[in-house]
Parts: C-alpha cells; structure tokens; sequence
C-alpha cells in the first residue's frame, strides 16, 4: 500500500508528464520491505495500467491513466489524525475529519488521508515526506511535527494546546476559565475532575485560574487522574459520603457518570451538576448541564485560511500565528 500511494502521488504530481520510477532496490529500501513485496506491488500498478515496464530501461509512471480525475493540477494536501495509526473514527475525530474535507476540496486542493506505519516520529515524518505534500494537517497527537518542520514542509497544527506557530486551537483553557466562573456563581466549589491528563485536561487551568481569582481553594485530591479508575475512585467518593457539587467529564459520552450518580444516590439529580461536551449523550436523568459545543466547523475554516496563505507564499506572518477558536457554553 505504501508503494501503491507513493506511485499515485507521482502520477498526479506529474502534470501529465512520464516519470521514471525508482528501481526495485531503491523502492525496496525506501520502505523497508523486501524485494518480493515491491515485485507484487509493481505488478498490480502495471496490471492496473498505472505504470508502463519498459525492459532494459525500467518503469514509468502512465500519465494517461490518472489515479482521479481533477482537471487542472492542483496543490495536495494531507490530513494526519492524531499520531497518524488512528484506525476507527467516533464523533470527535469523524467530525472533525468531515470539516477539514469540505474545507480543503474547496480551496481547491485534493485532500490526501494520511497515515503511517511506526510510532518513531523521526520514521513517521520519512513516511509522511515519501507522501509528496504540498502542505499537511495536523490533527491531535503530531509527534512528528518537529522533524517535518525542518523538512520545510507547510504545516498548520490544530486541536489542542500547541506550542507551535501556525496553529489552530480550540481555546480549552479560555472555556475552563468562563465554566470555572459559572460555577462558583451557582456556589458550586467541590468539583470533581476526571481524566486530569493530556490532552483530557487542557480546560483544567482555566478552572484554577477562576477559582484562584475567587480566593475559593480547589482540592486537588478531586482531581482524578487514571481513565481506567476515575469513576471507581468517584464512586467511593459518594459511598463515603463526600460532597460533589459537579463532574467535569472530559471524556465519557455514553451516560457514564449520570448513570453512576443515579445508581448511587438518586437525590444527587438535584444538587449535582454535569458538565460534559456535546458529543455526549444526555444524561438519563434531569441533571443541571453545563454544556460546550466544539466548534470543528469554525477550526476547519480557520485551518483552511491559514493554508491558502502557506500555499500563495504570503510574507504576512499567517504561517506564525496562533488562532484560538472559542468554545460554545450553554
């Protein structure tokens, strides 16, 4: 499949042209894989009339046979999700996919799905370049990003907290901040928080920011780190009959923690507060909600803006720049 896309991409890069393809050693030690393996790759893309073998001359890309029809030739751009081996799509990245793909098609550019075949990010970014990208995307994870900017490639970074130039964030801690202060209007100050690790906890700061304003000390023992024990170790909580005035959950979307609360103590559904993003599932009883919207329509635009300026070579310091999307509290 490597050798698959990297003959695709030449042809669609070629403008028409014929270009001669590496020979099997070089294919061989580009990808790593053995000689049998690029013999059988090379044999489909003939069969399939992708590539024309000329004996005692080698192989040549076939520019009549291309790979889509696009008309005039236009920049490729790539789509990396996470650390590039994400293999299903649930809400949060298939809805975030689905907005970069309208945005990029429309620049117009081809969107290219990236992905990889090692977790090393020197390997990955090797893997990434074999790609031919005019620029690339970066969704969650990039590991690889440092090795790919020395590379030159156009990168726009997005998700969350980046350090990064060129990047689009959604503004997590901005939204911990203004819920934090929500909070404390409602008089609610023993918050739980679940997932308290990356990238589960970028809002976090922003909650201690408002409390800390407010001269209202969080207790950081509510701070619960271990996906796989935080809703055990809130549970003992309740047993033990410890105040909970509200659940920041960062990450359950299936009822997870409503279910548990009303399992444990029904009367909780009267003074305990949910706050949860809108991927989630209501919950099965009539908690108070503090509820964001991610605004993956808005990072897509933003995202797709930021690449026109990358593409046209525009000196305005837009490949420099932080763009922070802000979320959506009701």
């Amino acid at each position: 499949m490597k050798i698959r896309r990297y003959v695709m991409n030449l042809i669609l890069r070629s403008g028409g042209e014929t270009v001669r393809i590496p020979t099997f050693q070089e294919l061989s030690e580009k990808f790593r894989v053995s000689r049998p393996t690029v013999n059988r790759a090379m044999k489909e893309l003939v069969s399939e009339g992708y590539i024309v073998s000329r004996r005692g001359i080698g192989s040549f890309t076939n520019p009549a046979q291309m790979p889509i029809s696009i008309g005039k030739k236009l920049p490729v751009i790539g789509i990396v999700l996470n650390d590039g081996l994400v293999v299903h799509l649930a809400k949060y990245f298939g809805l975030a996919l689905a907005e970069f793909l309208k945005q990029v098609v429309s620049i117009p550019a081809v969107a290219h799905l990236v992905t990889v075949g090692t977790t090393d990010p020197e390997l990955a970014a090797k893997e990434i370049m074999d790609d031919q990208l005019d620029a690339l995307i970066t969704f969650g994870g990039g590991q690889f990003v440092p090795h790919l900017r020395e590379s030159g490639l156009r990168i726009v970074v997005s998700d969350y907290a980046s350090s990064w130039p060129g990047s689009v964030i959604f503004d997590y801690e901005d939204w911990g901040y203004r819920c934090g202060r929500q909070l404390l209007k409602e008089n609610r100050k023993n918050i739980v928080f679940l997932h308290d690790k990356p990238s589960w906890n970028t809002s976090f700061p922003g909650f201690r920011k408002a409390f800390a304003e407010a001269g209202v000390p969080l207790n950081e023992n509510f701070f619960l780190k271990n996906s796989q024990t935080c809703l055990d170790e809130l549970a003992n909580m309740i047993r033990y009959g410890i105040q909970v005035d509200a659940v920041c959950d960062t990450a359950f979307i299936n009822n997870e923690v409503s279910e548990l609360l009303v399992n444990l103590n029904p009367e909780l559904v009267e003074t305990c507060a949910i706050i949860h993003n809108a991927l989630a599932v209501p919950p099965v009883a009539k908690f108070h909600e503090i509820c964001y919207d991610i605004p993956f329509a808005k990072l897509a635009e933003e995202v797709a803006e930021l690449l026109k300026f990358q593409l046209e070579d525009r000196d305005e310091g837009m490949d420099l720049r932080k763009v922070y999307i802000p979320m959506i509290i009701r």
